[in-house]
């Protein structure tokens, strides 16, 4: 199928793992997401964490209704943790594929996120892969490496796939991770094979970032090993204060749409900044 900037027809389905005493951020980012991803058809796939208030969905489900937003619930709740979302990956596997809804892309992200960029339609019109293709290094200061190194997936996973070297493992993000669906389909098949299981419920020394490996590893194997991946169309700052220059830089290099936490201090000059960004936006439409 073929689709351009201005057509309706890109069916685009967003996945993401959700957590809170409120609804007000993921009602932020439903607005945002609909404005600049304008006019593709969106089905957002939720996965609402333990320990969310326990009215949460209710409050969200109302919320969509109202405003006309398209969303979906996963059936199964399971456990997860804020840098740790592998077990919510696989219910929102689950959930996208059994639904009766075709879809022509997806987009994996986090309810942290904030688009600022309409061009992010071109990126997922092109039906390039965009998630990060960094090399999976053993001798590093990564915080996880030692969790990730003992996880007997990783290395059943290494085994089967890369003949056991580690070093063709990949490293990538979750937050902006966008490919076309016949590629998810195989991508997912991979995924629920080798780790849609209770391994990170077993202790709390056993949780680590595995979506950041698990990712870009699985889609080398669907893809092949010369295909180079995008890197992801949303950026995670590692500072905490994010400016406007943030934002511009981004806009001006054209290789980032939108931003992680930006959210979190609504009164700061970037988040005003961004709300601006999509208020012209919004006019435009």
């Amino acid at each position: 199928m073929t689709c351009d900037a201005h057509s309706s027809s890109m069916r685009l389905a967003l996945l993401s793992p959700v957590h809170g005493t409120s609804i007000e951020h993921i009602a932020r980012q439903l607005d945002n997401y609909r404005v600049f991803l304008a006019p593709f058809e969106l089905r957002h796939y939720l996965h609402v964490s333990f320990g969310s208030n326990e009215n949460f969905e209710t409050d969200l489900t109302a919320f969509a209704a109202r405003e006309g937003h398209d969303i979906v619930f996963t059936k199964r709740r399971r456990l997860t943790w804020r840098y740790c979302t592998a077990n919510a990956l696989s219910e929102l596997i689950n959930t996208a594929q059994s639904h009766p809804c075709d879809h022509d892309a997806v987009l994996i992200h986090t309810d942290a996120d904030l688009i600022f960029s309409k061009d992010i339609k071109q990126s997922i019109l092109s039906g390039l892969i965009h998630c990060g293709d960094k090399q999976f290094r053993i001798r590093t200061k990564w915080k996880w490496i030692e969790r990730s190194l003992s996880d007997p997936r990783l290395q059943r996973f290494a085994n089967l796939y890369f003949e056991g070297d580690f070093k063709k493992l990949r490293r990538g993000r979750i937050c902006g991770c966008s490919m076309p669906w016949n590629i998810f389909e195989k991508f997912s098949k991979i995924y629920l094979s080798e780790f849609n299981d209770t391994y990170f419920e077993s202790t709390i020394d056993t949780q680590w970032p595995l979506t950041e490996v698990s990712i870009p590893s699985i889609l080398k194997i669907v893809m092949g090993e010369d295909y180079q991946f995008m890197p992801p169309l949303i950026s995670a700052p590692k500072k905490k204060h994010i400016t406007i220059r943030d934002i511009s830089s981004a806009l001006k290099k054209g290789t980032s749409f939108g931003l992680k936490k930006i959210a979190r201090d609504t009164n700061s000059e970037a988040f005003q900044y961004l709300m601006q960004l999509q208020e012209q936006a919004a006019q435009e439409n």
